[in-house]
């Protein structure tokens, strides 16, 4: 049977759901996907018409807007079909091209908007005047469209798409307020929010989080799905701009982390320099450090302590003294602790159960980490050794097969754990080296599995 951590639950959440002052100082920068179209006479330069309801309230299970195709008719055609529709937001060979591009979000300097992040397409970000947002100009289709017999040039490429998806955190009185041309769409968590369909002139719209978070079954400190469909299908003008004070978490990440990365947002889990970092790269010394530091705080409900002195000369990293003070992690030697160096999976394995330790067994020590092993094996079924378990360290073997038992940390495939290098070959190539998406993908499951 698990045993149950008490931590003070209230100070994690204060923790989770302030803006944080450095996140505030920097540019959030937004991936998008950018699809560009040739101009038809119908979905693109075709009728002028503003119109609610071109899409349904609910997102589509693969996270693309569902079309109500009988409205679309009614304005643009009866010959529209679904196939027309679904490729504005998805790759269709012949009928788009697509690129991806960066929306930067950058601190606005307004005295009613502290706090708030802004893009304006009719600006750059030295104060002088844009015509426009035109993320493609001269790219993919290029500017020249042909109409009738007839091409035109306009001075910019106006037939596009833009997709976004990433997340935020809801902090109170989280607001976003939107106003640009063509068709709008945004969703959180999957429900419609902004409706400006159609093609029009510059509109506005505006979304108090607090006002609708009980439709949105959300409470403050909880990660929302951002999901933003915009597209330019006309010409004479292009606009976005964008005002909100939300907390992004548009971490750099593969797909299968994102879920659990958001989870580790949610729980205080992501150190400061991790939130703006590549998370598919390996781990060093020191990120893991930060990274245990932070799961012991949200095991513990404490927080952790820099060492009274620093015993290293290659570093003075916070975390690092406050990992080394808790027991956690050792130096490579008396002096040196080599931030840089990259952890290997049994490593990180070993690392974080001895946060565990720390919070679970009284009196536990770096020195008795032995002892351990005979607490594992007395409450926890052993589970089935790896493939590659004579790989495995004797001294890791205790903290991964902990880990394994508790869906903590998994294998690579084939039941092989991939502990660590055995060969040159495996070390050139970073073979069992912890990523840090990895790390804290652990540390998320550790801290829900066994708090």
């Amino acid at each position: 049977m698990k045993r149950k951590v008490l931590s003070l639950i209230l100070a994690i959440f204060a923790s989770v759901i302030l803006l944080s002052v450095v996140s505030y100082a920097q540019n959030i920068d937004l991936n998008v996907t950018v699809r560009d179209f040739n101009a038809d006479g119908v979905l693109f330069e075709g009728n002028i018409t503003r119109v609610d309801g071109l899409v349904m309230d609910i997102l589509g299970e693969d996270k693309k807007p569902v079309y109500n195709l009988p409205v679309w008719r009614e304005c643009f055609g009866e010959d529209i079909t679904l196939d027309n529709l679904n490729a504005f937001f998805n790759d269709v060979p012949g009928v788009n091209m697509t690129t991806t591009k960066t929306l930067t979000l950058r601190p606005t300097d307004f005295e009613d908007y502290y706090g708030y992040w802004e893009i304006d397409s009719s600006i750059d970000e030295n104060g002088n005047y844009l015509d426009g947002y035109f993320p493609v100009d001269n790219e993919l289709f290029g500017n020249l469209y042909t109409l009738d017999g007839e091409t035109f040039d306009d001075g910019h490429n106006y037939h596009f798409s833009v997709e976004i998806h990433t997340k935020f955190k809801y902090v109170k009185n989280g607001q976003f307020i939107f106003s640009g041309d063509d068709d709008v769409w945004v969703f959180f968590n999957n429900m419609l929010v902004i409706d400006l369909g159609g093609v029009h002139g510059e509109e506005s719209a505006e979304i108090s989080l607090d006002e609708i978070a009980p439709a949105l079954g959300i409470n403050v400190g909880d990660i929302v799905d951002f999901d933003m469909f915009y597209m330019e299908r006309h010409t004479t003008g292009s606009n976005m701009r964008i005002l909100t004070n939300f907390d992004f978490l548009n971490l750099q990440a593969s797909d299968w982390a994102q879920a659990e990365l958001a989870e580790a947002d949610k729980l205080g889990l992501i150190p400061d320099t991790l939130r703006s970092a590549d998370l598919t790269l390996p781990i060093t010394r020191a990120e893991f450090a930060a990274v245990s530091v932070k799961a012991y705080e949200a095991l513990s409900g404490e927080k952790a302590e820099s060492a009274a002195s620093n015993p290293f000369t290659d570093t003075n990293d916070l975390d690092v003294l406050k990992a080394y003070n808790l027991g956690i992690t050792t130096g490579t030697s008396a002096t040196t602790f080599e931030p840089n160096t990259l952890l290997n999976r049994e490593q990180a394995a070993t690392m974080l159960a001895r946060v565990f330790k720390k919070v679970m067994i009284v009196g536990w020590e770096i020195s008795r980490d032995a002892e351990y092993a005979d607490i594992f094996i007395g409450q926890f079924a052993m589970p089935e050794p790896f493939a590659d378990d004579a790989n495995i360290s004797d001294w890791a073997k205790p903290s991964v097969y902990f880990m394994a038992a508790n869906g903590i940390i998994n294998g690579i495939g084939d039941n092989l754990f991939a502990p660590r290098a055995t060969t040159e070959a495996e070390a050139a190539i970073g073979y069992a080296q912890a990523t840090r998406e990895q790390a804290l993908a652990i540390a998320t499951r550790m801290v829900k599995n066994l708090k």
